[in-house]
């Protein structure tokens, strides 16, 4: 009985090895045979694989007409997969470099370049190559061709607005869209309206045999197709900003027309500017280096990155305020005498002018400082503390939409700048401060500082007489491909449709729009001289003093108008950097974008503009020629 005990155990065991090690072989074998072969064809796939991305065409844009704005062209690249570069003698890389015409320090940065971002993934190499180049690329293992798409422009002007196109410099890890190489909006509208103009990319994957020969892998099942991206309008008017561009050649400045009962923005001409179609391709890096180097800043959008102080623009809101919190009535009169006096420490200047004792309306027309310094002065004076009475000041100027970026969809912006009763305590820090410390801020001078953008805002707010839409560039989308991309233009549109109000009473903005209205019809009025008489404008006129390191420079030109009187159909802002008087330059300029935008066209005999300067109408005809 033990003997047949342990013979059954040894049989057990002998089975037991047998089957293990015939488990340990079958293992093996399929390893062999399945994991690591797979393996292998896998790597000797991805050796000999290659995707080619498909940039898909970039949306065109179209003005709020639907004139084209830009539009595409294809061109070539030549793309670097560092692991197939086969630079081994000293010949090759002369060869390389004889054949692209680049020095062997180029070619050496392009190629580490490309290995700092991937052995294995394609590189940019060369942009816009010609097709010549492209016919014996086969010379050369690990250089492939790529299309790529190009912005093409149908006008000279609007560069600040359009923007430009250009190679990504930072790859976002959670994106992956974009690979090294890659275009992206850089600034203006391409880069504000990125995702709905770039598309979705096409891949085709290929693979090379031995003998060099390429075909679809896998029949070309992985492959997929480029989509185009969607199509925008905007609400420019290229016309009107075409002929404002014009006509701001010799001067530094701005404009910004906004439609008053839409918030939408006509035009944003900064100048000096630059041709848009010289920031294509290779062009740039010809050009940009003398456009930044200009001491007149061609580069730098002067309508939402300038600040400025808003001068005598400004008074309107002072006579808003002072009639909302009843320092004043619609019928006090305060002297003048040549200006505002403060005992005899102090005192601001009114033009060299002694007005007669005048009304709100009367002030505005003729841009008394004495009146709105004296209604400033009460202002703050009329409160528990100067603090309190500046913080009152500065809530209402926060309401109409000064010190704040308008939360707009534009590339870029700065906020400007609205001081309250702590930055006055600050500055004065240990002594006692009053209204008279800050008594410039009531006529628009100061540390206030404002954007074309914001005062042109303002005009409309004026304009509507106490609400505004949030300035936006984008009229409408084409072609949404799913509906995540419709509800999310939806809710754009939605966040540009709100009306925002503002909390001074709508009765008073009746007095100051027709203190406004004499500004251009009064017989004192500080813009009579530009007046156009077929239309009804109502405008103010800043002159804004200027200094530069502490000397006295020439003044700033400010004009900001709406226009018709009734139901307005656009509000402007213009400053002209230097440019003097609010009446000389600001004004004309932009009572003349006004007819442009009402009349389709401008009437160059000047029959309707009798006080016209005789030297502008001459600089007029001549850009326009």
């Amino acid at each position: 009985m033990k003997r047949n005990f342990i013979l059954t155990n040894r049989r057990f065991f002998i089975y037991f090895l047998i089957l293990s090690v015939s488990s340990i072989f079958i293992a093996k074998l399929f390893y062999i045979q399945i994991i690591k072969n797979s393996y292998y064809e896998n790597l000797a796939e991805n050796n000999a694989k290659r995707r080619i991305m498909h940039p898909p065409e970039r949306g065109l844009i179209y003005d709020r007409y639907n004139k084209l704005l830009a539009k595409n062209d294809s061109i070539m690249d030549i793309m670097v997969i560092p692991r197939e570069l086969k630079l081994k003698t000293t010949e090759d890389t002369l060869e390389m470099c004889n054949y692209f015409d680049i020095n062997k320090s180029i070619l050496k940065e392009k190629i580490q370049k490309a290995k700092s971002y991937s052995y294995n993934k394609g590189s940019l190499f060369l942009e816009e190559v010609p097709f010549s180049v492209l016919e014996n690329l086969f010379q050369f293992p690990g250089l492939y061709e790529q299309p790529r798409m190009v912005r093409k422009y149908n006008t000279n002007y609007a560069a600040n607005i359009l923007g430009y196109i250009g190679v990504i410099n930072n790859i976002n890890p959670n994106d992956s869209y974009y690979e090294s190489g890659d275009r992206i909006g850089k600034s203006g509208v391409d880069k504000s309206y990125e995702k709905i103009l770039r598309g979705k990319k096409g891949v085709k994957h290929i693979i090379q045999d031995v003998k060099g020969r390429q075909m679809p892998y896998k029949n070309g099942n992985m492959d997929t197709l480029s989509l185009p991206g969607r199509s925008i309008n905007l609400t420019i008017d290229l016309e009107l900003q075409e002929f404002g561009e014009k006509i701001m050649q010799n001067y530094n400045g701005s404009i910004v027309a906004i439609e008053p009962s839409t918030g939408e923005i006509l035009c944003l001409v900064t100048s000096p500017s630059y041709n848009p179609s010289d920031f294509i391709g290779k062009k740039r890096n010809v050009i940009y280096p003398t456009l930044r180097s200009d001491p007149n800043k061609p580069l730098f959008d002067r309508t939402i990155l300038s600040t400025y102080a808003p001068g005598s623009t400004i008074k309107m809101l002072t006579a808003l305020i002072g009639l909302e919190e009843e320092i004043i009535t619609p019928g006090t009169k305060i002297n003048c005498n040549y200006g505002w006096n403060y005992g005899k420490r102090m005192r601001v200047a009114c033009h060299g002018t002694d007005h007669p004792p005048m009304n709100i309306t009367n002030a505005l027309a003729e841009s008394c400082n004495a009146y709105f310094c004296e209604m400033f002065f009460r202002l703050v004076k009329n409160k528990k503390t100067s603090e309190i009475g500046l913080d009152t000041w500065a809530k209402y100027l926060k309401e109409f939409g000064f010190g704040d970026f308008l939360n707009n969809d534009l590339h870029a912006g700065v906020p400007g700048k609205v001081p309250d009763g702590k930055y006055y305590t600050e500055l004065y820090k240990g002594y006692n401060w009053g209204p008279s410390n800050c008594i410039s801020l009531g006529i628009g001078q100061g540390e206030l500082l404002t954007t074309p953008i914001q005062l042109a805002n303002y005009t409309a707010i004026l304009a509507n007489k106490g609400h505004f839409y949030t300035p936006h560039i984008i009229k409408d989308a084409k072609g949404a491909s799913s509906i995540k991309e419709h509800l999310e233009f939806k809710l754009l549109k939605e966040r540009f449709s709100k009306k925002k109000t503002v909390s001074i009473s709508e009765k008073y903005f009746d007095y100051v729009i027709k203190g406004m209205e004499r500004v251009l019809d009064g017989k004192n009025g500080t813009a009579r001289k530009s007046r156009i008489s077929n239309l009804k404008i109502c405008g103010k006129t800043g002159t804004v003093e200027n200094y530069k390191n502490k000397i006295k420079q020439k003044d700033h030109s400010v004009f900001t108008a709406f226009s018709p009187k009734e139901n307005p159909k656009i509000a402007i802002a213009v400053y002209i950097e230097n440019g003097g008087d609010g009446g000389d330059a600001a004004a004309p300029i932009a009572n003349l974008c006004i007819e442009k935008f009402l009349k389709r066209n401008i009437d160059l005999t000047f029959k309707n503009k009798p006080y016209f300067d005789h030297n502008f109408k001459k600089y007029i005809l001549k850009v326009l020629n």
